[in-house]
């Protein structure tokens, strides 16, 4: 059985920096304390997250072989190819999802005084 993508590594490039905007939009106006138009919007979980875990597996996908061969023993053999702009962007949205998330911690899990 052998996996693989039929993306065009390229092309799943741009389409996962084209993804990044958004939460990279966010955090700036965020850090920036503006009140921008759509940062409400955009600034739903359900679409930062959604927009880093699609360009993270968009630009996986074709860098990433998986091939698994059914011979006595089973041999799993997984390889990866170095594609500058795919790993730029699975780095990038790593680091976006490591921003959102250390936010979040920060802003939910104050010290209260006297506790």
């Amino acid at each position: 059985m052998r996996v693989v993508s039929s993306i065009k590594p390229a092309v799943a490039a741009r389409l996962g920096l084209a993804l990044l905007i958004v939460p990279i939009y966010f955090i700036s106006a965020s850090a920036l304390r503006q009140n921008t138009p759509g940062l409400s919007l955009l600034g739903s979980p359900l679409i930062l997250l959604g927009a880093l875990l699609v360009a993270f597996t968009l630009n996986a996908l074709p860098i990433l072989s998986v091939n698994l061969r059914s011979d006595a023993p089973p041999v799993l053999s997984v390889s990866l190819s170095l594609r500058f702009w795919n790993l730029a962007v699975i780095v990038t949205g790593l680091l976006l999802l490591g921003v959102l998330l250390g936010y979040a911690f920060a802003e939910n899990f104050q010290a209260r005084p006297g506790a």
